[in-house]
């Protein structure tokens, strides 16, 4: 997935004055010279630095109505183009591709992330070519168009040069398997990761492929037992050090965890989790999943309150330190750790109070698109005998992507909750 590497704030005002503009009425085609969107858009090519591009990456997702139709424009400007006379560069480019992937316009972040691809291999450059082709990998992998992430996965794999491009292809090459694996070729894919595994001398890093894939097979069990290999291949490589060594087994630690809660093993899941608090107490996530997974199986509510409480707080800390150095511009809660405590709450029947936190959850735009936190509104709208607007949210959570394996029974689950609520109140 694209991750952004977001820098300080810089506001785009003529930006923000052409998509107001836009919105409030249709250009003409007289008007198209001047229109100062497009005048605006096209400044984004002056930015050079990573730090320029990722401030107005920012600029331009700060609302997303408008982020929309600047993504629209430019998608326009790029089919009016002819092919050698394309708009942007690779600087205006790559913030628009990303702010596209982002907002989930697929179709317009292939558009940029190919240009990028053109444009970078035009002048074969190693660096610029690697990240058009992983932006554009990820942005298929994200859409679930697993045989396109397969084509380009190939493309990249049977090239011979820049050299940065061609250290990365076992990189490439386990994208590629992942995908095979979503497709539900676990098989083949198993196979592959093998003959990764073989020619890189039993690596702990393809080890952890084969788990991966194991977990995407529904094997959890011989999940757990490679992601436990894994942790020992880790513990006993002498080129890893300090931090960097105990940063990797934090990860492989946390996979596990969620491994035993696929498991149903919630004790051993909670004996992870608990070993990573104690050894990271400034990690709200830690905090807020033990709790969540304790909460979730009926099991230390009151201890479980307590954890998400901290997680909050915590995060709330760090995140005003963020925006104190201007790393990030304003101080959000978190729509999962919303939804952990509204359901903690739930737990202990206190449901008006619940409800402040799942509405909240749902209600954030980035995080809280997911059927399990519009299924957790829906039950406490129930509890509170509020039935069409338990159904409503229900409704809602279906449209939403399922984002694990975990979803897919849920979404049946909902799908009968409706059920029965619609016959109960037709009755």
């Amino acid at each position: 997935m694209v991750q952004a590497r977001i820098g300080r704030w810089t506001t785009l005002g003529g930006l923000l004055v052409g998509l107001v503009l836009l919105a409030g009425g249709v250009t003409s085609q007289a008007d198209e010279k001047d229109n100062p969107l497009r005048d605006e858009l096209l400044k984004l090519n002056a930015a050079t630095s990573e730090e320029v591009q990722n401030a107005k990456f920012r600029a331009l997702l700060k609302d997303r109505a408008k982020a929309r139709l600047a993504v629209a424009e430019a998608t326009k400007m790029m089919k009016e183009a002819k092919e050698k006379d394309k708009p942007f560069n690779y600087n205006g480019a790559l913030i628009l591709a990303r702010v596209a992937h982002v907002l989930r316009d697929y179709d317009a972040a292939e558009r940029f992330y190919e240009h990028l691809v053109k444009l970078a291999t035009d002048i074969k450059s190693g660096p610029k070519m690697l990240s058009a082709y992983e932006g554009l990998i990820d942005m298929y992998f994200d859409a679930k168009r697993y045989n396109d992430v397969i084509r380009v996965c190939e493309e990249v794999v049977d090239l011979t040069a820049p050299k940065e491009v061609v250290d990365a292809q076992p990189f490439v090459l386990e994208r590629l398997i992942q995908a095979k694996a979503k497709q539900g070729n676990t098989d083949e894919a198993l196979n592959m990761a093998k003959g990764l595994i073989e020619v890189t001398n039993g690596s702990w890093y393809f080890l952890q492929l084969k788990g991966w894939i194991q977990r995407e097979a529904g094997k959890y069990t011989d999940a757990i037992a490679t992601y436990m290999e894994v942790l020992d291949k880790i513990d006993a490589n002498k080129d890893l050090k300090g931090e960097t060594k105990d940063k990797l087994k934090d990860d492989v630690r946390y996979i596990l965890s969620g491994l035993y809660v696929d498991n149903k093993d919630i004790d051993k899941a909670a004996k992870q989790l608990q070993i990573l608090i104690k050894r990271n107490p400034d990690k709200p996530g830690y905090k807020n999943d033990l709790g969540f997974i304790w909460c979730d199986n009926d099991m230390n509510l009151e201890e479980s309150e307590k954890l998400i409480r901290e997680a909050l707080e915590l995060d709330r800390k760090q995140k005003e330190e963020k925006k104190k150095e201007g790393k990030i511009d304003v101080v959000t809660e978190s729509a999962a750790y919303l939804d952990s405590l509204g359901w903690v709450l739930f737990k202990q029947k206190k449901y008006k109070e619940a409800l402040e936190y799942l509405k909240k959850a749902a209600n954030d735009e980035d995080e809280g698109n997911h059927l399990e936190i519009w299924d957790h509104l829906g039950d406490c709208y129930l509890a509170l005998g509020q039935k069409p607007e338990a159904i409503a949210a229900w409704e809602k959570g279906l449209k939403m992507e399922d984002l694990t394996k975990r979803d897919a029974e849920r979404r049946r689950k909902v799908t009968e909750k409706i059920r029965k609520a619609k016959s109960e109140t037709k009755d």
